[in-house]
């Protein structure tokens, strides 16, 4: 009787650990949860340039970059470029994905490959002119 008592104490607290802890449910309107990879990227005039791949957060789970498939026939000509997650704009009123990077800027992008280090084009801050004198 006491080695059975003796094991029964054992396994009540791995009893009590295993039970799952309260959660509190956060609503989300479905509307406000839109899935973004396969989304089509349009450039700053409202023209299809690409669509999104993968997503890439840093080591503390921030988003920090979108991987655009650009271009390309039959996979063909077919670019990836990993473009900052600021340079997107996302739409609300039409949920359009705007990425605020112009052709050339793209164009002079590397390529994404995965396990390399990431290079993403960032659009300069435009200077201030000078007060007149």
């Amino acid at each position: 009787m006491t080695r059975r008592l003796a094991l029964l104490l054992l396994f009540v607290p791995a009893l009590a650990l295993a039970q799952p802890a309260e959660v509190r449910h956060e609503p989300m309107e479905p509307l406000d949860a839109t899935p973004i990879l396969g989304r089509t990227v349009l450039d700053p005039s409202g023209k299809p340039a690409g669509r999104i791949v993968d997503v890439l957060v840093d080591g503390m789970g921030s988003t920090r970059a979108a991987v655009v498939d650009f271009g390309g026939f039959l996979g063909i000509g077919q670019r990836r470029v990993a473009v900052a997650w600021r340079t997107l704009y996302f739409n609300p009123a039409d949920g359009g994905i705007i990425l605020q990077l112009s052709a050339d800027q793209i164009a002079a992008a590397p390529d994404y490959k995965p396990g390399a280090p990431v290079l993403m084009p960032v659009p300069l801050p435009t200077p201030t002119p000078p007060p007149p004198q």
